[in-house]
């Protein structure tokens, strides 16, 4: 029998079995969490106990080359099923099922106001004001809502998280073609907030309270304002660490990784010279411009002044400065989201090594190996 036939009917049968499975209900129901950024591939594999006890077993990254995904755009799919591949065998692990990660300008998490009813009453009229708001065709989105409960104004709170089809069936069948089966669909918002309830806990229950959460990532940063355990407002900002890449390369006349060195690595001493510092400072105050107009469009259209803090995850937040600018930019203390106040990790097999580098980058991926699928 010839070899391509062969893998297609032996494809068809594995497909049969997980379908048995799923019916049976057979077989672990974790999965891998795989968050696919621009600049690398994070995965990683949380183990459950009880209602809140999670515990990191398995955590794994693989950096990807340069532009091999824009935005959301898949420009190198050899290089990613590649980079999917080498991170999946440095987790050493049986699971095959992933919980896989979206974001990008063709996602979309938003907090809709409506005026409640039944379920079915709910979900025609997210449908209605969905289409107002979304940046492509309704028919043409995958869509989700969550019932965040009802409102001051007697109706209901919805969360409402879409992306485009085609985008989504792309990156399953990237991840697919890697030999790993997708179960579950997340954004990344919403698994960064996953792992910030689980952090602050009690914290969030004062309904005077909001907070803010910073995703800082490399081509974008995810802008979250949290308040009376509801998401009350969110934005993707199209900022990133990449951007001072770019521009060290552009000033110093250096190749992409040269540049990425000289940022997160400074000279042969291991100190940042200061032509560096001051291209790091231009950017920032960029990305501080645009915090600015954001948090401010948020107050006058809320009348909202209740901020009392700011979490920071992403790769973005270990830019020298970063911290205290924000700081002095907001008034109020900024700290980084740290996964491992609330979630334990497996000595044996994750590193003490590698937990600062987990903490800054890891968020998303822990939020979305937290989920289970049914």
């Amino acid at each position: 029998m010839p070899k391509g036939i062969s893998l297609e009917v032996n494809k068809v049968v594995d497909d049969i079995v997980e379908m048995i499975k799923d019916s049976l209900k057979l077989g672990s129901n974790k999965v891998i969490g795989l968050d696919i950024g621009l600049s690398s591939i994070k995965a990683c594999v949380v183990d459950k106990s009880g209602k809140n006890n999670f515990k990191l077993t398995r955590f794994a990254t693989v950096s990807l080359p340069e532009a091999a995904l824009i935005e959301d755009e898949i420009q190198k799919e050899e290089e990613i099923v590649e980079a999917i591949e080498k991170v999946i065998g440095r987790l050493k692990t049986k699971l095959g099922n992933v919980c896989m990660g979206m974001s990008g300008p063709n996602t979309v998490a938003r907090k809709l106001q409506l005026a409640g009813g039944t379920n079915d009453e709910i979900a025609e009229q997210v449908s209605w004001e969905a289409e107002q708001y979304l940046p492509f065709e309704l028919e043409e989105s995958s869509m989700a809502f969550h019932n965040l409960g009802e409102n001051d104004g007697g109706g209901v709170d919805v969360l409402v998280c879409a992306v485009r089809k085609d985008i989504l069936l792309n990156f399953k069948e990237l991840v697919e073609n890697s030999g790993l089966k997708v179960k579950i669909v997340d954004l990344n918002v919403t698994a960064i907030i996953n792992v910030f309830e689980l952090v602050m806990g009690e914290k969030l229950d004062d309904p005077d309270q909001s907070w803010l959460i910073l995703d800082l990532g490399a081509q974008k940063t995810s802008f979250i304002i949290y308040k009376g355990n509801k998401v009350q407002f969110v934005k993707e900002m199209n900022i990133g660490g990449v951007m001072i890449t770019e521009e060290i390369q552009r000033q110093m006349g250096v190749n992409y990784e040269e540049a990425e060195d000289l940022k997160n690595n400074g000279d042969e001493n291991g100190n940042l010279p200061e032509e560096i510092l001051e291209i790091i400072d231009d950017v920032v105050e960029s990305f501080f411009s645009e915090i600015k107009k954001t948090i401010d469009f948020y107050i006058s259209s809320t009348s909202d002044e209740s901020l009392v803090g700011c979490l920071l995850t992403g790769g973005g937040a270990l830019v020298p400065g970063l911290i205290e600018g924000l700081e002095a930019l907001l008034g109020v203390d900024v700290t980084v989201l740290n996964p491992f106040e609330a979630i334990e990790y497996d000595e044996k097999t994750v590193h003490e090594d590698m937990i600062n580098d987990i903490a800054y980058r890891g968020v998303c991926a822990i939020g979305l190996g937290m989920r289970e699928y049914r």
